[in-house]
């Protein structure tokens, strides 16, 4: 997986806010992961994954205190690639684990389940680097 060396000026800006992105192949599928991370551990957390430069789908996941399980909605309907089942499910379980609420966009042209599981494995993965548990 390489990173990206882009600078953001935000970064300068906003010391609170740090923001990884990283490309990575899956076959012969090139994957864009952006992360936006804010030191505050209360502060949400933006992920976007896809494999073009586009924002098809949103979702956002939270605890709240009348629920056992994180709520999630989906903010951007899309047909387009992974389901919106898959999505929801996946922004539920990095709430569960990492306790913050998120706002997940996964745009993948084509919806193969190994391909999906890659993607959330490599998710909590860079996640565990930059958010402690």
């Amino acid at each position: 997986m390489e990173s990206l060396s882009i600078s953001d000026n935000i970064e300068d800006s906003q010391p609170h806010l740090k923001i990884e992105k990283f490309i990575d192949i899956y076959e012969d599928t090139k994957l864009y992961f952006m992360f936006y991370i804010f030191q505050n551990p209360n502060s949400p957390l933006f992920i976007w994954v896809s494999d073009q430069p586009n924002l098809n789908t949103l979702s956002v996941s939270m605890k709240i205190p009348m629920e056992k399980l994180p709520v999630t909605s989906e903010l951007i309907d899309s047909s387009f690639g992974i389901s919106k089942d898959s999505s929801m499910s996946l922004a539920q379980r990095i709430v569960i684990k990492f306790k913050v609420q998120t706002f997940l966009s996964i745009n993948i042209s084509q919806e193969l389940p190994e391909m999906t599981h890659y993607i959330e494995k490599k998710i909590f993965e860079l996640l565990s680097q930059y958010i402690p548990k």
